[in-house]
């Protein structure tokens, strides 16, 4: 259906209405440097927007978009994007062209013509597409940076002149410090001196975590009397960004107050300690010989000071018997995770012979002062003769110290059990009650735990039983003899019946066991068998013998004298080992020599 001329003017009377409302809103737009549907302060579903601009109320009357050839209610155009023309190829609401369309004549069609819009003009009518957003990574929060604070910790506030205390110093601040340097100075009362280097952890106190730089110094007193620190304090830079906020100088919030003792009278050389250990060990001594050296190495282990102040032995080791010579000395000096400190002194000397074969090492006697009882203590270490006699007589020394402490030990086990019989003979009214049921209790545990044991002993002792191996292996041994010993074993087990023919039967019984032969055999084929199985046996003797046992039993003619017959048997199968040698083929003895005077 084409339009008429009442329709045509409407749209034109509409169209110039649009491009009113677009003059109107192209300035504001211009000038929020926005959009044209995002005119602000126009609020969804005024009367005059344009309804497929984003935020308008679509379904207002009367507003339709200015396309040409697009007609709204009328029949067979079915508009479907907004702003769309049916039938009009090439228009994409979403893009920066528009269709254009030739005006032409009625009945006539020209194919639509796109013109490019020039940049940066939009298609009022349309969606114009969104510009592209950067994307911009999400920063991390920023965490505050705390100023470095300070934990100051002494192992002790009392202490004697020169003895050594571990000051802990804790840098605790929010980020990672590049450089942590404590600002002390020695002083006619303290000494510092810096153990280590500095160690860093974190920890989480009250619900911030915080890194903790440790610094562990070595804090001696001078004098005695109370020793007032001086202010202690730390600097350094933190590993921020920030270069002008980088420094730090944190101030502890107390100071250290020490009241230090004079040294104890009597006790030199002045070594306050909480623990002294001497031990020494010698090498290449294998042969003890004049001018052979040796290897002596001492060490002196103390708890409270630093290997580098403990004092030389070396005048202590000097004996007319033999030269020494100081090879090394080593220092070490190391604080506990207790925040103890540890000191270590290794003294390496060379040793030689100066007289025959025996050397004499002085013993070493260290004094020292114990800050913990407060005392004096000696630390020795014991001399040693090495010749072989001495070596000797060091094992003899060890016996007599094994049979000592026998004696102590014997000793112990009688006030034990005298003690032990004067306690039960006191109580035994209240206590016999509870031993009792003490003892039924343990008796039904041990009886309990210990059934599957006994049942198992029950069938190891039953399987080992003399009675029952002791058949066994006779049976393996009988079954394992020669033929001819198993038949006389057979002869002798049944050589306690006396009727023949039982007799008869026990036999064939067991050759029928032991050697397999058929218990229904005649006497004819038994001999052979019999024969067969002794080579040795008297053949004819034996065929006779059983001729005259099968006459007895089944012709009628007994055997006058049946012991003497079992006695002959016997004496003809009687097991002989070396039959085969004695009773060998005639064609292996040699021939004979010939006759003298030959006949012709």
């Amino acid at each position: 259906m084409n339009p008429g001329p009442g329709n045509s003017s409407m749209i034109l009377k509409l169209t110039g209405f649009g491009l009113w409302l677009l003059s109107l809103a192209l300035p504001v737009a211009v000038l929020a440097q926005q959009p044209v549907y995002g005119v602000p302060g126009l609020a969804p579903g005024m009367p005059g927007l344009n309804p497929y601009v984003p935020g308008a109320t679509p379904g207002i009357p009367g507003l339709t978009p200015f396309v040409p050839g697009a007609v709204p209610g009328m029949p067979g155009l079915t508009p479907g994007l907004p702003g769309m023309t049916p039938g009009v190829p090439g228009y994409n609401p979403m893009s920066q062209t528009v269709p254009y369309i030739q005006p032409q004549a009625p009945g006539s069609y020209t194919q639509p013509q796109t013109v490019q819009q020039p940049y940066g003009l939009q298609n009022p009518w349309v969606y114009p597409s969104r510009p592209a957003q950067s994307f911009q990574p999400q920063q991390p929060a920023q965490v505050p940076v705390i100023k470095p604070y300070l934990e100051i910790e002494v192992d002790s506030n009392t202490a004697y002149v020169h003895q050594n205390l571990v000051m802990i110093i804790r840098v605790i601040s929010t980020v990672n410090l590049k450089t942590a340097t404590a600002q002390m100075q020695d002083t006619d009362d303290v000494i510092f001196r810096q153990l280590g280097d500095a160690t860093a952890k974190t920890r989480t106190r009250r619900g911030q975590t915080e890194i903790v730089n440790t610094l562990h110094f070595q804090l001696t007193p001078l004098r005695s009397g109370r020793i007032e620190l001086d202010e202690i304090s730390v600097t350094g830079v933190m590993d921020v960004a920030a270069p002008t906020d980088a420094s730090y100088d944190a101030v502890a919030p107390t100071r250290v107050s020490l009241t230090v003792s004079d040294p104890v009278p009597g006790v030199q050389p002045w070594l306050p300690l909480q623990e002294l250990v001497l031990s020494a060990s010698l090498s290449n001594d294998e042969r003890v010989g004049e001018g052979e050296p040796m290897t002596l190495t001492v060490v002196q282990r103390a708890v409270g000071m630093s290997g580098a102040q403990l004092p030389s032995l070396e005048t202590q080791l000097q004996a007319p018997g033999h030269r020494l010579y100081r090879e090394k000395s080593d220092y070490e000096g190391t604080v506990t995770k207790q925040g103890q400190l540890v000191g270590t002194r290794t003294d390496r000397y060379t040793l030689v012979p100066q007289q025959g074969n025996e050397v004499v090492i002085p013993a070493i006697r260290v004094d020292w002062f114990n800050v913990k009882r407060h005392r004096k203590e000696t630390s020795v270490l014991p001399s040693r003769l090495l010749n072989e006699r001495e070596r000797r007589s060091g094992e003899q020394g060890l016996v007599i110290s094994g049979e000592q402490a026998g004696a102590t030990v014997y000793w112990i086990m009688w006030l034990i059990s005298l003690l032990t019989a004067f306690l039960l003979g006191r109580y035994w009214q209240r206590l016999a009650p509870y031993l009792r049921s003490f003892r039924h209790w343990l008796w039904q545990r041990l009886n309990t735990a210990s059934q599957p044991a006994l049942r198992h002993t029950a069938e190891v002792l039953a399987r080992m039983s003399p009675q029952r191996n002791l058949h066994r292996l006779r049976r393996q041994v009988a079954d394992n003899l020669p033929r001819s010993a198993r038949l006389w074993f057979c002869v002798r087990s049944a050589d306690d019946e006396q009727d023949p023919d039982d007799w008869s039967q026990v036999l064939r019984f067991l050759i029928n066991r032991r050697l397999g032969l058929s218990a229904q055999l005649p006497m004819s084929k038994l001999a052979e068998k019999i024969i067969e199985i002794h080579p040795g046996a008297d053949s004819d003797k034996i065929r006779a013998l059983l001729s005259e046992l099968e006459a007895g039993l089944f012709a009628g003619r007994p055997i006058q004298d049946f012991a003497a017959w079992k006695k002959e048997f016997k004496r003809q199968i009687r097991p002989r080992p070396f039959a085969r040698l004695r009773f060998r083929p005639r064609y292996l003895q040699p021939a004979g020599l010939p006759s003298l005077n030959p006949t012709s």
